[in-house]
């Protein structure tokens, strides 16, 4: 299973950033959130959700990152320069951790979310995780838990029963004075 580093530290594509991370205990949130600030990159990232072209790293870009406590998942949301929400994505994850230093990391289990601002939702990554099963660097449990994981996100989200993602953006403002 792939370790990563919510600071994205070895993001070649990214040349200068800020990063900063709390830990947050509201009414509709509890965990971690961290924000990622691109200032500099080598190239935008340019992806296709949903059926859209779109923008997801370039200079002034920001990814918000919600890691809920006890949660199999991470949600990043990310913002272009404007401030504007382009998409969110979900990682299925094993579980989050906080390094010796006090950074989230996160243990991805390949099955991933994209989420349209408009609620579309495509799942990515089924052949990674099957080539990792079948590598032997998942167990079959860990396989079971990324489809029970994103298949009950799925769901949720179509049925208009996950507001998370809606509440999430406002979590921006707790930032301001740390990067």
């Amino acid at each position: 299973m792939k370790q990563k580093p919510a600071d994205r530290r070895n993001w070649q594509r990214v040349t200068k950033s800020r990063f900063a991370q709390i830990s947050l205990d509201v009414s509709e949130f509890r965990g971690y959130v961290t924000l990622f600030c691109i200032d500099e990159v080598r190239e935008p990232l340019w992806v296709t959700c949903c059926g859209q072209r779109l923008c997801l790293a370039d200079n002034g870009y920001t990814w918000m990152q919600h890691f809920p406590a006890g949660a199999r998942y991470a949600i990043t949301t990310v913002f272009d320069p404007h401030d504007e929400i382009v998409e969110w994505y979900i990682d299925i994850c094993n579980r989050h951790y906080l390094d010796a230093q006090g950074r989230v990391w996160y243990e991805d289990l390949y099955l991933d979310l994209d989420v349209s601002f408009s609620g579309e939702v495509e799942l990515l990554d089924v052949d990674e995780l099957d080539d990792a099963l079948h590598q032997n660097l998942v167990s079959s449990v860990e396989y079971e838990v990324a489809w029970r994981e994103a298949s009950s996100l799925m769901t949720a989200i179509e049925q208009d029963m996950f507001p998370l993602l809606w509440l999430l953006p406002s979590h921006k403002e707790r930032f301001a004075g740390l990067v």
